[in-house]
């Protein structure tokens, strides 16, 4: 089987933020929960979690749904739950996620997409955490209200082996056609201190969604720098925490001379000693998970050695 092939959504829903893990020869991909057709300004839409898996990246089994809106006032997940990255270590599995206060949704009865009126009264995005041992059976164990305490959404987050230290990275706010990212450092995943703005990426021409939403950062394989990945722009750097805007480059999408598309949030995962991209791909409500697989450029971020088959 090859990930390229790969076009996947759990039945009736849509693909959107993701993660994966690979666990006793499975992967488990994690994503928002969002019903085909209707965007998350419904009432009932993007409340949870869906968890899949597969042994080859490209055949996945549906299993059900983790990690749920708290449904409790006052909790900063009472809503909805957002971009769901996880990882292992000390032991366990650790689920990081965004939480949502939206208590302005009003009904729709009508299936008409994007055209839902969004009322931002009220909206607030605030990251959480949520452990487990299994995969399966997840305990929330940050504060009720105040989530990590600390800014921003979309959680990503690295080990800082020189500095023996978990760094943070989400999506900040955009302000003058740029976009933010935020970067928190942690001894122990549970307790995070903001250090603030690390990167600004500019507003793409086209683009599907917010440059610096569902960040990936990493040492790049080949040169052993840090390299931020983006939806649409890429940066390396020698600091983790300072990614400067002159560093700031756009993708090289092109393969066998013709433009091609990569999807939004992404994620970067090696598999069977290949380097692939995952990306939601498709029309807007109806996205679905696809696979890009990737080289590495020594100078840059990766050059395209074969699309997903859904963009050809």
């Amino acid at each position: 089987m090859n990930p390229v092939d790969c076009a996947y959504a759990p039945p009736g829903e849509y693909v959107k933020d993701h993660t994966f893990v690979f666990h006793e020869g499975w992967w488990h991909v994690f994503s928002i929960s969002g019903i085909e057709g209707f965007c998350h300004a419904y009432n009932g839409n993007e409340e949870t979690i869906s968890w899949s898996i597969s042994r080859d990246l490209v055949n996945w089994q549906m299993r059900g749904h983790v990690l749920h809106a708290s449904q409790r006032e006052g909790a900063f997940d009472q809503h909805e739950i957002w971009a769901p990255f996880c990882f292992h270590a000390e032991g366990r599995f650790h689920l990081f996620y965004t939480g949502i206060v939206h208590p302005h949704r009003p009904m729709e009865y009508r299936k008409i997409g994007h055209d839902h009126r969004f009322d931002w009264r009220g909206h607030r995005e605030t990251q959480g955490l949520a452990v487990s041992t299994d995969l399966t059976d997840w305990t929330k164990v940050s504060d009720v209200a105040s989530g990590l305490g600390i800014p921003g959404r979309d959680s990503h987050v690295v080990r800082d082996d020189a500095r023996g230290r978990w760094l943070l990275y989400s999506t900040g706010p955009r302000r003058d056609n740029l976009s933010e990212a935020f970067v928190s450092e942690s001894s122990d995943l549970r307790q995070w201190a903001f250090l603030g703005t690390c990167a600004r990426f500019p507003d793409f021409p086209g683009g599907t969604a917010v440059t610096t939403e569902s960040l990936t950062v990493m040492k790049h394989p080949l040169n052993g720098r840090w390299i931020m990945l983006a939806n649409h722009h890429y940066a390396l750097s020698n600091d983790p925490t300072r990614f400067p805007e002159e560093a700031v480059r756009t993708y090289d999408l092109s393969h066998q001379g013709r433009a091609t598309e990569i999807g939004f949030a992404g994620e970067i995962i090696q598999h069977d000693g290949r380097w692939f991209r995952s990306g939601v791909i498709g029309p807007r409500d109806f996205w679905k998970l696809g696979f890009t697989e990737i080289g590495w450029n020594a100078d840059g971020a990766f050059h395209i050695l074969a699309p997903s088959r859904m963009v050809g």
